[in-house]
């Protein structure tokens, strides 16, 4: 455990000294304030209508219930496009930047195992992405202004937001493992989070086994639920599998490369 912690501190302190915290800081703080912006326009113009057509014709389809519906609809945003955007500045370099500057085959023959190297990496990013995310909380508190929420939905949304997040780390730092090249890591991660994120898209409107299990596949899918408040067993056991299984992944990859250098 002392490893993981000093090799996480050192991961951290080595995203401060390069543009790419900084980066990936003011990306998500700029498109999560945007869209969070737009949709609170959007919103409040929708049930400003909605009080006119009820003034003039006593009814309307138009009535919503705003603050719930901003909420749903910024995790849905945030799962399904800002995280997407985000997620491989921070994972592009977890290991391909050691292979890149030599510093991988100092870690490969030190006491260290590759399943210390692997949480520590793991745990690096994802204290970034925590430390990422908090600039978004006052903005619950910027809503509260104009109307009540459910703090249950928000504890739902970042909750989701963190298994996604957790997991799309884990797969970032496997597709690192794998290459040499900070480009081609980043395109690699990119190409499997857009698959995972929007594989249901393809999925028919005909209901079917191979349909669900398509469905079931999609990280929009599972995101979804937590974005509506839904905190269920079925979504949190589906980001830990995958969680655990590309932080195995990247064990296995990175025992393989010590041993073709050993």
């Amino acid at each position: 455990m002392r490893h993981v912690v000093a090799i996480a501190k050192r991961e951290l302190r080595s995203y401060f000294v390069s543009p790419t915290a900084y980066a990936a800081m003011t990306a998500y703080a700029l498109l999560s304030g945007y869209f969070f912006n737009s949709m609170v326009v959007y919103y409040v113009r929708v049930a400003s209508l909605a009080d006119r057509q009820i003034e003039a014709l006593g009814r309307s389809d138009l009535q919503l219930d705003v603050p719930t519906v901003i909420l749903e609809e910024f995790f849905k945003n945030q799962g399904s496009f800002v995280l997407l955007l985000v997620m491989p500045l921070l994972t592009m370099g977890l290991l391909t930047d050691e292979r890149r500057k030599g510093t991988f085959e100092l870690l490969l023959t030190s006491p260290i195992r590759p399943v210390e190297l692997t949480l520590g990496k793991f745990f690096g990013a994802l204290t970034l992405f925590v430390i990422m995310s908090l600039p978004t909380l006052p903005y619950w508190y910027f809503l509260a202004q104009g109307g009540d929420w459910e703090p249950g939905v928000v504890l739902a949304g970042y909750m989701g937001l963190f298994l996604l997040g957790a997991t799309q780390i884990a797969i970032g730092l496997f597709v690192s493992s794998l290459s040499e090249h900070i480009l081609v890591s980043a395109l690699g991660t990119y190409g499997v989070l857009v698959a995972l994120n929007f594989i249901d898209t393809s999925a028919s409107l005909v209901r079917s086994i191979w349909v669900d299990f398509i469905q079931f596949l999609s990280f929009h899918y599972h995101n979804v639920e937590f974005a509506r408040g839904v905190i269920a067993l079925r979504d949190i056991t589906y980001f830990g599998g995958f969680l655990a299984l590309a932080l195995f992944l990247t064990q296995r990859s990175i025992e393989s490369i010590r041993f073709k250098r050993s």
